[in-house]
C-alpha cells in the first residue's frame, strides 16, 4: 500500500506512547481530518463510475469500462450481470414436469439441447442438405416459444457473471414465466397468478432487491406481452397478472412481442439455425446470396375465418391468382409441412419477396425464418415492426410496406406492387437482409476471439445493461433509502482510526495516478479513434464497392445465361428448320410424282374407253372386297341353327326373302359356334350362368374383331372405334354426337382429334349393365352403318349376329356393288347425266327427268313429288324389285339410259 511522507508524519503522533500529545492537539488534527472525510463521504463511492467514464470506448453504448485493479485493466466492468439462484419451482420443475400439463406437452419434446430442439439430420434423398448446411451441425426444430430456455443457457455462458451482487450492472431473473402462463391456460385466475405472487414474495426479501427494488432486475419470456396483462379477475380472460404485479412493474421484461409499454422490449423470435462460429455464418449467407429464387412472393400460414379484420384470406387469393409467380404453402393441413423447418426454409429461398399478414398477433416467426433465407419480408402493418435492437430504423431499408386496409378493401394487388419494384432496390434490400441474419439467429455458447458471433443475445444484452445504467432509483425509492441511511453508517472507532486514515490516503493517491494515466492516454486513444474512424471509413467503402461488384457480376452472369439460352434457341429453330425445308423438298418430289400420274389416270379416263376402263377396273375391285370380305367370313364363320333361343324374341327377317322364309332369332345365330344372349345384359343376377356371361362377351369380341376388318376393306370409317382385346373389348362413343352427313360415305372422313369420347365395355365381367347393353347397341349401329352404306337396312336393335351375316351375305352378292366400289365410282366416273322414266302404276303415266350419274335419287324423288303433287311418304319407288333409297346413285343401281322407275303410291281406307 503506498502511504505519502505527510501520511507516516502524522502516523507517529498517534502511537500509543503520545496519546497526552493527540489529546492536546484535537483541534489541529480536526484540521487536516475533516476535509479528508469529506472527500470519503463524497468521492468513494464515485470512485468507480468516476474511473468507468475516464476511459469510454469507441462503442454507442458505452458499455465497456475500466477498473484499476492490480495494475490490470477489468474489460467487464460495467457489464457484470448477477443471477439469482432461484427454487427449482420457478424454472427446472417446470420443465421436469412438462408432461404432467396438457398445456406444455407439445413442447416436451422441443426441450431437448438446452431448448434449441432435436438436430435436423440429413435425409435419405439428400433432399435437406440442398437447402441448409447440416454438415456444421447447427440446424435444429426449434420451438417459437423456447426463448427463456435459450436465453438462461445463453446467460451460463456470459463472460461477465458475477457472484457479488454489489458489482454487478444487472440482476438477471431466470424465471420460466412463458412455461407458468401456459400450463394453467383456461383454469381459474388464483392458480394462473400464485406462482408469479410467489416470485414477487421471494425477490421483496433478498438483499440484491434493496438496492434498487427491482429495476436493475431482469427476466426473458418466449410468450407474447399480452399472456402477462391480463385485464380482469374474470376467468375467462387471457393469461395472467404477472406485469401488473408492483414488483414486476419495477423489472423489465424481454419478450418475443411487446404491449409498447415502458419496460417491455422486443426480441428476435428463436429460429432453426444456431451456429458455433461466424465462419458458419458466412458460409450460410454465401448460400442465401447465391441460390436461385424461382418466385416473385409466397406466403407460409393458415387463413384466419375467424377473425374479421384479418386480411389473410386475400392475400391466398391473390397468391394464388398469380399462378406461378406465388408460392402458397397452407398450415392448415394435415401435411404438416409448416412444421417442417427444410421445406419452410425452401419456400423461402425460392422466394423473393415474402409475405408477413398478422396472425393471432401483430409479429410471426415466419419474418424471422424469412430474413435467415435471404427473403425480403412485406409488412401490411407497423406493428409488426417491434425489434428496434436487431432491425435497421428505417425499416424501407430491408422491407416492403403495404397499407393492410387497402388490400382489406381489394384496392391494390400485391403482385403488381412488387413486380414495380426495381432490381437495384431489391439487390440494396437484399444485401441490408443479409447483413440482419447474424443480428437474429441466438448461436451455440463457446466461441471466442474473432470467431465469436455478435447474435441477438449479445445485442439485446449490452442494450438492458446500458438501460439499467442509466436507470435512476424514483423518488419513492430515495424515500426509502432515506429511512434507512442511519443504517448504512459506519461507525469508525478511534484506535482504528490509523488503519481508515492511510486506506483514505492509499484512494487518494491512486485517484492521483489514475487521473494522470488518463491525461496520458488521452492523446494516445484520441489517435486511435481518429486511425479506426478512418479505417472503417475505408472499410465501409470498400464494403460499397464490393457490393457493386456483386451487382455487376450478377448481371453479367445473367445476361451470360441469357445469351446462351438464346444461341440454345437460335439453334434450335435452325434445326427445325431444315427439317421442315427437307420434309418440303420430300413433300414436293412425291407431289410431282403424284401429279404426273394423276395426268396418266385422267388420259386413260378420257372418253367411252376410259368410262369401260373404269368399270373393268371397278369389276376387279369388287370381286377383290369379295374375296376378302370371305376371308373375314372364313375367319369367323356364321351358322345358322334351327329353333329358338330360350331368352330372345323371335324376331324374323323381314320378307323372308334374305336367308330365306324360315324365321331366324338371335340366339340361333352362332360365331365359331358360339351363341350371343342379350339377357345379361338387360338383367343380371346372382344366378346368371357365368359362363354364358363369357360367351357372349368373347362372341362380341368376335364380331368388334370381324367388323374391324370389314370397315377398311369396304371404305367406310365405322362410327363408334373399337379398342380391340378379345373378350375385353371397348366402344367408344365421341361427344358431342356426330350426325352422319354426305361426307360419311367418303373414305377421308375421321372424327376430330380433339373430340372427347368415353370408352363402353363389350363384357359383363366386373361392369354395369347398362354400360354393356349400351355398348352391344353401339357396336349394332356400326353394323347398322355398313348396311345403309351398301343399301340395306338393319334388321333390329338385337339382332348383332344376325345383322352381320346379312352384310357378309349383301357383299357376296353378285347384284350389289360393294361400298368402296360405289365410292370410287363416284370420285372417278365422268360427271354425266342419264334420262330416266318414272311411271305411275295407277294411271300408267310416265314423266322423263335428268340426273346426275353419282347424284343421289332424293332429287329425282323430290321433283317427281312436287310435280305430281303427292306427299312424299305417301308414295315408293322402285327399281328392280327393290326400293330405291334417297341416298342411293344410278351409278351404284348400275342404271343406264331410259330406265323405268315405277311410283306406286299408298291407298287410304274406309
Amino acid at each position: 500500500t503506498f502511504v505519502s511522507p505527510s501520511s507516516s508524519k502524522i502516523m507517529k503522533k498517534f502511537n500509543s506512547r503520545k496519546r497526552k500529545v493527540v489529546r492536546k492537539q484535537s483541534p489541529n488534527l480536526l484540521i487536516y481530518i475533516l476535509p479528508t472525510l469529506v472527500f470519503c463521504v463524497i468521492f468513494v463511492p464515485h470512485i468507480n463510475q468516476t474511473v468507468t467514464y475516464l476511459f469510454p470506448s469507441d462503442q454507442e453504448t458505452l458499455n465497456l469500462t475500466l477498473k484499476i485493479k492490480q495494475g490490470e485493466t477489468d474489460t467487464c466492468t460495467g457489464r457484470y450481470v448477477y443471477i439469482h439462484n432461484l427454487p427449482s419451482r420457478f424454472n427446472d420443475d417446470l420443465i421436469e414436469s412438462c408432461e404432467s400439463y396438457a398445456g406444455l406437452r407439445n413442447k416436451c419434446k422441443y426441450l431437448v439441447n438446452s431448448g434449441f430442439g432435436p438436430p435436423i439430420l440429413e435425409d435419405d434423398h439428400n433432399h435437406t442438405t440442398r437447402v441448409l448446411t447440416t454438415e456444421t451441425g447447427s440446424w435444429h426444430s426449434t420451438n417459437q416459444f423456447m426463448l427463456e430456455v435459450i436465453f438462461r443457457e445463453k446467460m451460463r455462458h456470459y463472460e461477465c457473471l458475477t457472484n457479488d451482487s454489489s458489482l454487478s450492472s444487472a440482476v438477471f431473473v431466470p424465471f420460466y414465466a412463458g412455461f407458468d402462463v401456459r400450463r394453467f391456460w383456461v383454469y381459474n385466475v388464483k392458480l394462473r397468478d400464485e406462482l408469479g405472487e410467489d416470485l414477487a414474495q421471494w425477490l421483496r426479501e433478498r438483499p440484491e432487491w434493496k438496492k434498487m427494488y427491482g429495476q436493475d432486475h431482469f427476466f426473458v419470456t418466449g410468450r407474447v406481452g399480452r399472456d402477462f396483462r391480463r385485464v380482469s379477475d374474470l376467468d375467462s380472460d387471457w393469461g395472467n397478472n404477472l406485469m401488473r404485479l408492483p414488483e414486476f412493474e419495477n423489472m423489465t421484461m424481454l419478450s418475443i412481442e411487446t404491449n409498447s409499454c415502458s419496460n417491455e422490449f422486443a426480441v428476435p423470435y428463436p429460429t432453426y439455425f444456431h451456429p458455433k462460429t461466424r465462419t458458419e455464418v458466412e458460409t450460410w449467407q454465401m448460400q442465401v446470396r447465391t441460390v436461385q429464387r424461382r418466385y416473385l412472393f409466397s406466403f407460409v400460414g393458415a387463413p384466419r375465418p375467424e377473425m374479421d379484420e384479418s386480411i389473410r384470406g386475400e392475400v391466398i387469393k391473390q397468391c394464388l391468382a398469380s399462378q406461378e409467380r406465388c408460392m402458397f404453402l397452407n398450415c392448415d393441413t394435415p401435411s404438416k409441412d409448416c412444421g417442417n423447418p427444410v421445406k419452410v426454409v425452401e419456400v423461402f429461398q425460392d422466394s423473393i419477396f415474402c409475405l408477413q399478414p398478422s396472425g393471432d398477433t401483430p409479429t410471426r416467426r415466419s419474418t424471422f425464418d424469412s430474413v435467415l433465407a435471404g427473403c425480403i419480408p412485406v409488412f401490411f402493418s407497423l406493428d409488426s415492426v417491434q425489434y428496434k435492437w436487431h432491425f435497421p430504423v428505417d425499416h424501407t431499408k430491408y422491407s416492403v410496406y403495404i397499407s393492410e386496409e387497402d388490400v382489406r378493401d381489394g384496392k391494390v394487388s400485391i403482385e403488381k406492387i412488387l413486380s414495380m419494384i426495381s432490381e437495384e432496390e431489391i439487390l440494396s434490400m437484399r444485401n441490408e437482409v443479409e447483413k440482419i441474419i447474424p443480428k437474429i439467429i441466438y448461436a451455440k455458447p463457446g466461441a471466442l476471439g474473432p470467431e465469436k458471433i455478435e447474435d441477438a443475445f449479445e445485442i439485446a444484452l449490452p442494450r438492458q445493461l446500458l438501460m439499467e445504467r442509466e436507470t435512476e432509483p424514483s423518488s419513492s425509492t430515495k424515500l426509502r433509502r432515506g429511512d434507512r441511511e442511519e443504517e448504512d453508517v459506519k461507525v469508525i472507532e478511534w484506535e482504528e482510526f490509523d488503519n481508515e486514515l492511510t486506506r483514505l490516503w492509499s484512494l487518494s493517491s491512486a485517484l492521483k495516478l489514475a487521473t494522470e494515466k488518463k491525461l496520458t492516454l488521452q492523446p494516445k486513444l484520441e489517435s486511435l479513434i481518429q486511425v479506426s474512424a478512418e479505417s472503417l471509413r475505408r472499410t465501409n467503402e470498400l464494403e460499397e464497392m464490393r457490393q457493386r461488384l456483386e451487382a455487376k457480376k450478377l448481371m453479367v452472369d445473367k445476361t451470360s445465361v441469357t445469351c446462351k439460352v438464346t444461341e440454345q434457341d437460335v439453334k434450335k429453330k435452325e434445326d427445325d428448320l431444315s427439317a421442315e425445308v427437307r420434309s418440303l423438298l420430300v413433300g414436293g418430289t412425291t407431289l410431282s410424282i403424284a401429279k404426273t400420274k394423276l395426268q396418266e389416270s385422267n388420259c386413260q379416263l378420257e372418253g367411252e374407253s376410259g368410262y369401260s376402263h373404269l368399270k373393268t377396273v371397278t369389276n376387279k375391285l369388287r370381286k377383290r372386297q369379295q374375296y376378302m370380305v370371305s376371308q373375314v367370313s372364313f375367319i369367323y364363320p356364321l351358322k345358322i341353327e334351327a329353333g329358338p333361343s330360350q331368352d330372345q324374341e323371335l324376331e324374323s327377317f323381314p320378307g323372308g326373302s334374305r336367308l330365306g322364309t324360315k324365321p331366324v332369332s338371335q340366339g340361333s345365330v352362332r360365331i365359331l359356334g358360339l351363341p350371343f344372349s342379350m339377357a345379361p345384359f338387360t338383367k343380371m343376377s346372382f344366378f346368371t350362368d357365368k359362363k354364358e356371361v363369357q360367351k357372349s362377351a368373347t362372341a362380341l369380341g368376335y364380331v368388334a374383331h370381324a367388323v374391324s376388318l370389314l370397315a377398311p376393306y369396304l371404305g367406310v370409317p365405322i362410327r363408334y372405334p373399337l379398342r380391340l382385346g378379345g373378350s375385353k373389348t371397348y366402344i367408344r362413343d365421341y361427344a358431342p354426337y356426330i350426325e352422319p352427313s354426305a361426307s360419311d360415305m367418303s373414305p377421308v372422313s375421321t372424327l376430330s382429334e380433339n373430340a372427347k369420347f368415353v370408352e363402353f365395355p363389350l363384357f359383363l365381367d366386373g361392369q354395369d349393365t347398362t354400360r354393356a347393353a349400351y355398348a352391344v347397341f353401339l357396336l349394332n349401329k356400326n353394323i347398322e352403318q355398313l348396311l345403309n352404306f351398301v343399301g340395306e337396312s338393319s334388321l333390329g336393335p338385337r339382332q348383332v349376329l344376325a345383322n352381320l351375316k346379312e352384310l357378309i351375305r349383301i357383299i357376296h352378292s353378285s347384284t350389289t356393288i360393294s361400298a368402296s366400289t360405289a365410292s370410287k365410282s363416284r370420285s372417278l366416273t365422268p360427271q354425266r347425266k342419264i334420262t330416266l322414266k318414272v311411271k305411275t302404276q295407277q294411271d300408267g303415266r310416265e314423266d322423263v327427268y335428268k340426273i346426275g350419274y353419282n347424284a343421289h335419287m332424293k332429287k329425282l324423288m323430290d321433283a317427281c313429288c312436287t310435280k305430281r303433287n303427292f306427299e312424299k311418304d305417301t308414295v315408293r319407288f322402285i327399281f328392280g324389285r327393290k326400293e330405291l333409297k334417297p341416298r342411293q346413285t344410278p351409278a351404284q343401281l348400275m342404271m343406264e339410259e331410259g330406265d323405268i322407275i315405277d311410283l306406286v303410291t299408298e291407298q287410304g281406307g274406309g
